[in-house]
């Protein structure tokens, strides 16, 4: 794993796991219903970050390997298989700062690419038909 993902990782899990105790705590001390309601959703919310950050991690590291590989299908039906069970918006995975960034307004593979006219005519940007 990514050292920095590794450590933000580990450090959402510490944080996690502290708030964890505190809602047992509540629960123990009889804490109104909706107070600890509140608290669990704050606990889902910090786990859902470190699936964020391990999605991070598996796209920038072993997808990119594997697809370097040319296991592009099997590591994108393992992705699809385990994204099942992710509650969260998956496209957060990827921050706008990201390394990827640039890749999002220009298609990456050639199935998304236009294919350049072959009489010379060049696609209008705004309908994608033919301009002289």
């Amino acid at each position: 794993m990514e050292a920095g993902l590794k450590k933000q990782a580990a450090l959402r899990l510490k944080m996690a796991a502290g708030h964890l105790e505190s809602v047992r705590r509540m629960v123990d001390q009889d804490v109104y219903c909706v107070n600890i309601m509140r608290q669990v959703a704050a606990v889902q919310a910090s786990l859902e970050e470190v699936q964020r950050i391990l999605l991070r991690n598996h796209l920038l590291t072993c997808v990119a390997d594997a697809m370097r590989q040319g296991l592009g299908q099997e590591i994108v039906d393992e992705l699809m298989d385990a994204m099942k069970y992710m509650p969260f918006n998956a496209g957060e995975a990827i921050a706008p700062d990201a390394p990827l960034h640039s890749l999002v307004h220009e298609p990456v593979c050639a199935c998304h690419r236009p294919a350049p006219p072959a009489d010379g005519l060049a696609p209008d940007p705004g309908t994608g038909r033919e301009q002289p």
